[in-house]
């Protein structure tokens, strides 16, 4: 049978007083879940794009200490990774890149200031395996920079305001701006003395031991093997393969170290490993829940326009019981009746919602376009904007739906219980 639209809208026209307000409340219960999701996955979106940037992705393997006597290693022995190792985890099929880095034991300075790291020595296929961009106007190291053991140096854009900006000034609110273009500039690491190539783009990433890519500095590794003969490299950073297991890469790669050191396999401190995405796991749960957390306020707050719509759905019926009666008695079934109603609390909820998402949709397009460019904590968290996503829409969606048959259910169950008898003795 089909159900009667226009008696449906006549009831709804008798409460328009009530329903306007109901609808409102649905409005904005919708706008709240819907921003708030949205700003949840904006937040997880931008943490995640910071933290597998840089060296996010990647798994960090240094030289530890033998906890076990076996072979050429004792108790307390360290293990100092050579580059020779890199050819040894390069060939392993489950390793896709590997690429070898030391620190420079000299900070950078120019005339009286000086930088907060140390030179970081690294080969041309870093900047690949970590993403990193070089502003316009610079480069990143070249293979005659490799060939000729050349003395140059790329900067970070922290880096670079600290040696030379009168004042580096640490203001999360408004981050300090790089006065003077470094490039071709000179400074020193230690007594010798490198020229400027290129500037790191501004970014929030990491790269090795938690370093802030803004705060880094680059020199070639074949420079710094020409002034640190025969030392130990600091560590070696490996990209597994895709769809690798990442821990038995791990694994396998402190194995063969092991057995080309003559140590024990089963020491698992001779040769430290970080899987930073694997790190990252606890950080994207966290996110997870507290967008679910949002979520459900959101929710409790449409919730509260449900019971409005409960309300309205129940005076309509106690209003309409002669006129269920009649269509009873004239063979309409409970469940026509029931549907009556849950139609009727679903167009409402429909209005409300379409109402609280083309709001949501506004003021996400506004925060949107809000100038948080250079606000230090905005770029830290991977400048993290709202995301109005179809998956966040059909959420908000269900949520109405749902919301909307229950707060229906009561009521139209009360209408479909009606007798023609009980209609007829109502006032």
């Amino acid at each position: 049978m089909l159900l009667p639209m226009r008696q449906i809208f006549q009831e709804m026209a008798a409460e328009k007083v009530r329903l306007s307000l109901t609808i409102l409340a649905v409005a904005w219960a919708t706008l709240c879940i819907a921003t708030m999701l949205a700003a949840g996955e904006g937040l997880r979106q931008g943490l995640i794009r910071s933290s597998e940037s840089g060296n996010g992705k990647l798994i960090y393997i240094t030289g530890g200490y033998a906890t076990i006597n076996s072979g050429n290693f004792y108790t307390g022995k360290e293990l100092q990774i050579k580059s020779e190792d890199l050819d040894v985890i390069k060939a392993l099929p489950s390793v896709k890149h590997a690429q070898p880095s030391a620190i420079w034991d000299e900070r950078a300075s120019y005339k009286d200031h000086r930088t907060w790291q140390n030179p970081l020595a690294v080969s041309p296929g870093y900047q690949a395996l970590t993403g990193l961009k070089i502003v316009s106007g610079g480069r990143w190291f070249n293979p005659l920079d490799i060939k000729e053991q050349r003395k140059v140096i790329i900067l970070g854009e922290s880096a670079a305001i600290s040696l030379f900006n009168e004042s580096d000034d640490f203001d999360w609110i408004n981050t300090p701006k790089l006065e003077v273009n470094p490039v071709g500039k000179k400074v020193k690491v230690g007594s010798e003395e490198f020229t400027i190539i290129g500037l790191i783009k501004r970014s929030s990433a990491n790269i090795e031991q938690g370093i802030p890519l803004n705060e880094s500095l680059f020199v070639p590794f074949t420079t710094w093997k020409r002034f640190h003969q025969n030392s130990a490299i600091s560590a070696i950073n490996i990209e597994p393969i895709a769809r690798a297991d990442r821990i038995q890469v791990a694994k396998t790669v402190k194995q063969v170290i092991a057995r080309k050191y003559g140590a024990s396999i089963e020491d698992d401190q001779l040769v430290q490993v970080q899987d930073m995405l694997l790190r990252q796991k606890t950080m994207r749960q966290f996110l997870i829940g507290l967008q679910s957390f949002l979520g459900i306020i959101g929710l409790v707050t449409l919730g509260v326009a449900g019971i409005g719509i409960a309300n309205v759905m129940y005076a309509t019926v106690k209003r309409a019981t002669k006129d269920i009666g009649v269509r009873m008695a004239i063979g309409a079934t409970p469940t026509t009746i029931r549907l009556h109603y849950l139609t009727q609390s679903l167009f409402t909820m429909s209005i409300g919602g379409l109402l609280g998402l083309g709001l949501a949709y506004l003021l996400i397009v506004l925060m949107q376009a809000l100038p948080l460019a250079g606000n230090g904590l905005y770029d830290e968290l991977g400048k993290p904007t709202p995301e109005l996503s179809l998956p966040i829409v059909g959420l908000v969606i269900f949520a109405l739906g749902f919301v909307g048959i229950l707060a229906a259910w009561f009521p139209a169950n009360r209408a479909a219980g009606i007798t023609p008898l009980e209609a007829l003795q109502s006032e």
